[in-house]
């Protein structure tokens, strides 16, 4: 649990560091790009990022000989919910599909990056 505890603190820091870079650059170079979404956009996948992290924390811990094969089936659980999402959004709002997409794709990066540099480092230790 001690972990997940530091994995939630790396991410909550990590979260406001990105909050403040798009507050910044939606209020001086992006302004035209800005959707309100994007705000709900950033919660959902740091949510996600936490549960998908807590749950393989658990697979881990509770020494899984089908650590893999439960692995990518929470990944494919969480990418299903991010597909729901964005289709959604984006049937519902084609005019603004681009600039949702664009900003999803560069949380998803950032988020992925983060989620996999600490999952590593804490199977590692394991």
């Amino acid at each position: 649990m001690q972990a997940l505890k530091r994995f939630l603190i790396s991410e909550l820091l990590f979260t406001l560091l990105i909050a403040v870079i798009a507050y910044l650059l939606f209020n001086t170079i992006l302004v035209e790009y800005y959707l309100p979404v994007f705000w709900v956009l950033l919660g959902i996948i740091a949510l996600l990022t936490g549960v998908f992290h807590y749950s393989v924390v658990q697979i881990q811990e509770n020494k899984s000989s089908k650590f893999s094969q439960k692995f990518m089936m929470v990944t494919g659980i969480k990418m299903m919910i991010y597909l729901v999402f964005i289709t959604s959004y984006s049937f519902m709002n084609p005019e603004k599909a681009t600039s949702f997409l664009i900003s999803f794709f560069v949380l998803y990066l950032l988020y992925t990056v983060f989620e996999v540099f600490l999952i590593v480092r804490y199977l590692k230790k394991k």
